[in-house]
Formats: C-alpha cells, structure tokens, sequence
C-alpha cells in the first residue's frame, strides 16, 4: 500500500472532492483510501502562516491553486522550494498566461511541478503516480500532529509514521519533554494493526504521557535517536525577499514544532539562536525561521542545525 501525504493551498473547498473529512483544528485533513493508495490531504485553515509553515515540513507532495498569483501563493511556493518539495502540481484556470507563474517557479524546485487544471481525475491520477523515498530500515519515529483523552482508552495520538517500522508494545522516548512512553494499539484507517511502516497515519493509544505534554510536533523515537536543545548555531540561507536578518524575536518550525526564538548572533551564514522550550530535531531537518509580525513576507529564510562545542 502507497501512502502519500498531500499538502493542499489556496483552495480549502477542493479538500472536500478529494476525501473523507478527519481532524480538524488549525489544520484540517481529509482521507482517501483505494486499492493501492491512502492519501491524507492537510490545509491550514485561513492560510494561518505557522501551520502552513507545519505542512510543508511535513508533506511529500503538494497542490498549490494559483487562480491568482498573490503574496500568498508566492510565499507559499518560497516555503516549499525551502523544504525542497519537488513533487507536485500547480493548478491553474483555463487560458491562464503562464509567463508570470513560470517566472515565479523558475530556479526553485517547484520547477518540476505539474501544471495542470482543476480537473479531479486528472490530478488523483497524477497523485497515484507519485512515490516516496521511505527509510523502513531505520529506528521508528513518529510525529506528532493531535492529541487527545478517549473514554475507556486513555491517551491517543494522531501522526505520522516518519522512518522505520513502528511496533505494537515499542518502548519509546516522547520529546523534546523525554518520557518513556510505550505504544498500546495501532490503528489506520479504523483498523487495529501489530505495525505501521514510514509513510502511514497513524492513530496510537499511549501508556506513560498525558495529552497536555504529547502536544503537536512531539516525536515518540527510540532512545538518542534525534537532539534536543534550547541552544542552536543554524547554517542559514536567507530568503532573497527579505529584509536584512538582525538579532531579535521570532518564532521557528522544524517538523510539526513551531516555538518563538531569539536570534543572538548573526555571523556570516551562520545564525545563533535561543529558545525558551527545547527543541527536537537532527541535523537533516530544515529549520523555517519566520517572522509572524512581518505585513507581507513572513518567511525569513531556512537553516540546518550545525555541531559545536558550546
């Protein structure tokens, strides 16, 4: 069974035509099972900046809806190219000029996005036809996206399977808080199952935390398999639209984390950041560092983790 995670933009109505309504908060998704394929297909509601800035660090493909080419849509595709999504497609109006929309993906990896119309055969066949790299060999991790109490069944996550193959029974460490929690049952698409490999949504019964600390962008992992930290030197690349980065108080997401962060130093490519909760992360994962006061361009640029002796 093929599972893809789809990110949807610009268009929270076209969501309905592709599935089965699921969690909804800031974040709504939406499920669709065939012979061969589970999709789950997320929107940020109101194109809310930080759980856009979620999605795209979280998706393997993405379908962007350029009716209109606003800042919106263009932060949206400097997201995405940031993340390095390279599989995707652009929707667009019948007789659109494409000159412009060409302009604004060029150079970036939406270069190789399909660009079609808003035609539901044709962009679930071109999804069907999309496959994701998966690390099945690695130690489970799973991440995050909604947590809740059930009657009768304690503590219940929603995520996603990020590597390896998670096991019913696994012992694993909840960060960045670092319980141990064990997983009870394994549930995808309302069905019990003894394990769930990379790629899969999951819906996992927990033994060892509560609600109030397996909140969104928690991972459950095997024991010093990812960092935490407070204290980060990022090698940075800044978004070439914005303004000069100088010292001050932003907000960052990594995975499904977003936390505010305070830049402390800037030096060449390199930035130094502070945060007042830890964060979890290893050095392949993309930091998007925003600026949420900013009026237009809330984008800063985007940094991996770099290892020091402080």
């Amino acid at each position: 069974m093929n599972h893809l995670t789809v990110g949807i933009f610009h268009d929270e109505s076209f969501s309905k035509e592709l599935g089965k309504k699921g969690t909804e908060s800031d974040i709504v998704m939406y499920n669709r099972k065939t012979d061969q394929h589970i999709f789950t297909f997320m929107h940020p509601l109101g194109d809310k900046i930080t759980a856009k800035s979620q999605i795209i660090s979280s998706i393997d493909t993405a379908i962007v809806f350029c009716t209109e080419l606003t800042p919106e849509v263009g932060e949206t595709i400097l997201m995405l190219d940031a993340v390095g999504i390279s599989q995707g497609m652009m929707v667009v109006p019948p007789y659109t000029e494409m000159n412009r929309l060409t302009a604004m993906t060029k150079g970036t990896s939406l270069g190789s996005f399909i660009i079609t119309e808003k035609n539901l055969p044709k962009i679930l066949e071109n999804l069907e036809s999309i496959t994701s790299q998966r690390d099945r060999d690695s130690s489970p991790v799973v991440v995050v996206d909604h947590s809740f109490s059930v009657k009768g069944v304690g503590e219940v996550i929603l995520g996603f399977v990020k590597q390896g193959i998670l096991r019913k029974h696994d012992t694993l460490t909840l960060l960045p808080s670092g319980e141990e929690v064990v997983v009870r049952s394994i549930q995808m698409q309302d069905r019990d199952y003894d394990e769930a490999e990379a790629g899969s949504r999951v819906g996992l019964a927990i033994k060892g935390a509560t609600v109030d600390i397996m909140r969104r962008g928690s991972l459950l992992c095997a024991k010093g398999c990812m960092k935490t930290s407070t204290k980060l030197m990022l090698s940075f690349i800044k978004n070439r639209f914005y303004p000069e980065i100088k010292e001050g108080v932003f907000h960052v997401t990594v995975g499904m984390q977003t936390l505010p962060m305070k830049i402390v130093k800037v030096e060449n490519e390199f930035l130094t950041i502070e945060l007042e909760k830890p964060v979890a992360y290893t050095n392949a994962d993309t930091f998007l560092l925003l600026d949420l006061n900013a009026k237009k361009l809330h984008l800063m640029g985007k940094g991996k983790a770099v290892d020091t002796n402080q």
